[in-house]
């Protein structure tokens, strides 16, 4: 039998368990964007009663996957980017917001839509004042997942909306934030 060390633990274990792993993370984030891709429709008149849970379930898959492959800011951008253009475009904009050894961001590649295609920005900037953001503050500090109100996002997206804001932990550590905007109306 196959084994591999386990990234996170340094034991060693069956090499089948990672596939089985892997394989669930990847149905797992391709229900995501099933979910995602239906519930952006409304057909027959229905409306989804928790429209926010497709944003929930396809962030949750994108954390699931950023915590189980390297986290470094050399692919990041390329990440975030492939995550919101297999998103509909009721999604607004995405980040992953990763935090040195003191809990401050050095680097968020924040990729929204603008008109008909996505643009780039880099929320880690002083003009953006990323370290006192609601969106990042309440799951560092509090540890879980959490919707914002809706805000205005002077300097991000520069329209209303609302995040979904998820923190990565790795090893029992938040090692970034990741987010999905919604923009409202």
């Amino acid at each position: 039998m196959t084994t591999q060390k386990s990234p996170a633990s340094g034991v060693c274990a069956p090499y089948s368990i990672y596939r089985k792993k892997a394989l669930l993370r990847a149905m797992t984030y391709a229900l995501g964007l099933m979910l995602v891709v239906s519930s952006c429709r409304k057909e027959n008149g229905q409306v989804d009663p928790n429209p926010l849970l497709v944003y929930e379930v396809a962030l949750d898959a994108f954390v699931a996957d950023l915590q189980a492959q390297p986290l470094d800011s050399a692919g990041l951008s390329a990440r975030v980017l492939d995550y919101m253009a297999a998103q509909s475009g009721c999604f607004f904009g995405a980040t992953v917001a990763l935090l040195d050894s003191t809990g401050k961001v050095y680097y968020s590649p924040y990729w929204y839509r603008l008109n008909d295609s996505l643009a780039l920005k880099n929320l880690a900037d002083s003009v953006y004042h990323i370290d006192e953001q609601a969106w990042l503050r309440q799951p560092i500090d509090n540890g879980y997942a959490i919707w914002t109100e809706p805000y205005f996002d002077a300097g991000g997206g520069e329209v209303w909306m609302r995040t979904h804001a998820v923190p990565v932990i790795i090893n029992n550590e938040i090692v970034a934030v990741a987010t999905t905007d919604v923009k409202v109306q």
